[in-house]
């Protein structure tokens, strides 16, 4: 077996995760860090201490490590390994978090977009192991894509390639979207969306099922409620699924027609939820993409699902120090 090991770090809006891992997919420890309005200053100490600590645990030295990986929210500056302005994250601002670790722990580090960090995790422990065309769709609060394609992670000459999540797929009067354009895919199926969407829906309807879910306050309806309601058989509802679903085809056969990939990997939404999720975009998937890429395309949820945080800078460290093939 191969006993290369590597630090990961994850940062999120709420948390931030370190993990020890092995090549061969073992987490041989891991650390999680609260990130709820706090400070740099703060918070890259404990980083660096919680990395030596996991170290020293294993009753290993930092030497003995090929290295680390940062998988980081956008909007960041991916090649010098900078937190630029994380949303969930108001007082991280161009945060150099790459050199400080390099400094702080003494050996090699790297930094990548979370999506990318996400589809490499996957490439390497999960649904897309052995497969050298895949591509990873996000679809959580936000939706960013990590495209595979012949063993090789798409970066784009700015190092942004993957936020397929605003893609346009409405050119009339579409939704605005966080990121300040219009009719963007996320804006129409990312979790957070789909619920606000919903939130304006029936804010005016106290006695319809998700309002009463949220108890009565229609900014407490979140992704979960809209599925229970879905699941209850509520005909509003049922509709704004059916319009996810259509959605999230017509943006996954874009990917199938111009990536021909042997497997779309499907994140939270997917396996979260299941099948009342995954059945329906299959249902519209041949009126958006050649029947030639669709039949060669598995569409499946996340294999790592909630442990893929763990795995995810770690996978970065694997592919972009060492060059690890899939």
């Amino acid at each position: 077996m191969d006993r290369t090991i590597v630090l990961g770090f994850d940062i999120g809006g709420t948390k931030i995760g370190v993990g020890l891992v092995s090549a061969d997919g073992k987490i041989l420890g891991s650390r999680r860090i609260e990130n709820v309005d706090t400070y740099p200053k703060d918070i890259l100490p404990q980083l660096a201490d919680a990395a030596k600590a996991l170290v020293a645990e294993n009753k290993l030295e930092i030497t003995d490590l090929a290295g680390f990986g940062i998988s980081a929210p956008g909007p960041a500056d991916v090649a010098n390994g900078v937190l630029t302005a994380p949303p969930n994250n108001p007082h991280w601002r161009n945060v150099p978090i790459l050199q400080y670790l390099k400094d702080q722990l003494g050996i090699q580090g790297c930094f990548e977009n979370d999506a990318n960090c996400g589809a490499l995790a996957e490439g390497f422990f999960g649904a897309g192991r052995g497969i050298n065309d895949f591509i990873y769709l996000t679809l959580s609060t936000g939706i960013g894509a990590g495209i595979v394609t012949g063993g090789t992670l798409v970066r784009g000459t700015g190092l942004y390639g993957g936020e397929f999540g605003h893609a346009v797929i409405e050119l009339h009067n579409g939704r605005r979207c966080g990121c300040g354009m219009s009719g963007c895919y996320e804006a129409y199926c990312s979790g957070r969306n789909v619920a606000k969407h919903v939130q304006e829906l029936v804010k005016n309807l106290p006695d319809h099922p998700a309002m009463k879910l949220a108890g009565g306050q229609a900014e407490k309806i979140d992704m979960r409620i809209v599925e229970q309601a879905f699941r209850a058989g509520d005909p509003l509802i049922a509709e704004v699924w059916d319009e996810m679903s259509l959605r999230n085809a017509q943006a996954m056969g874009i990917l199938i027609n111009t990536f021909n990939p042997k497997r779309l990997i499907l994140g939270t939404l997917a396996w979260a939820i299941g099948d009342i999720y995954m059945d329906p975009i299959r249902k519209y998937l041949p009126r958006f993409c050649w029947q030639e890429m669709l039949k060669d395309c598995e569409l499946v949820p996340s294999e790592l699902r909630r442990e893929i945080g763990s795995y995810a800078g770690a996978a970065a460290a694997l592919y972009f120090l060492l060059h690890r093939a899939f």
